[in-house]
């Protein structure tokens, strides 16, 4: 068995979505979001290590894939994003997991085969992929799909 963490990164709320993989097959195993409340950043980037640390020691995924960053209009929110992409790298390297960024375009695509479809489809579409009941936080659902499509990728779907 194999097994995908994608984790859809923010500041505030931190979306993962946890996939295995059994005889070629994709099967949803888990999901959540982790929310840090802390007003300055430096401890917000603090707790998100101590809890994606936590997530991968528990769950042992094979790959942890995140989304590549591209293009922001607001600098601010691209650094901070940028400083806890450092830190998931640095966590996947230290558990030797192997680690994949995609571009959100190609993601979409991979799975849905149209690269502009919004975020309200993409959670509608994966939660009937996977039989979910609604899911209402699209940092879940953007972490699953993540993971799905790493998992397109892997087997050239």
């Amino acid at each position: 068995m194999k097994r995908i963490i994608g984790i859809d990164l923010g500041t505030y709320c931190t979306g993962y979505g946890i996939l295995d993989i059994l005889n070629n097959k994709i099967k949803y195993f888990n999901s959540g979001c982790i929310n840090s409340n802390f007003t300055n950043f430096s401890d917000r980037l603090y707790d998100m290590y101590v809890n994606i640390l936590k997530i991968c020691i528990d769950y042992r995924p094979n790959y942890l894939v995140v989304e590549k960053f591209f293009y922001f209009k607001n600098y601010d929110v691209l650094i901070k994003l940028s400083k806890l992409s450092g830190i998931v790298i640095s966590i996947a390297l230290l558990k030797n997991i192997n680690f994949f960024e995609y571009n959100i375009k190609k993601i979409r695509k991979k799975i849905t085969f149209n690269g502009n479809i919004n975020k309200k489809n993409i959670s509608k579409f994966i939660c009937k992929k996977f039989n979910i009941k609604k899911i209402y936080n699209f940092n879940i659902t953007d972490a699953l799909a993540l993971a799905f499509a790493h998992y397109n990728y892997l087997y050239k779907i």
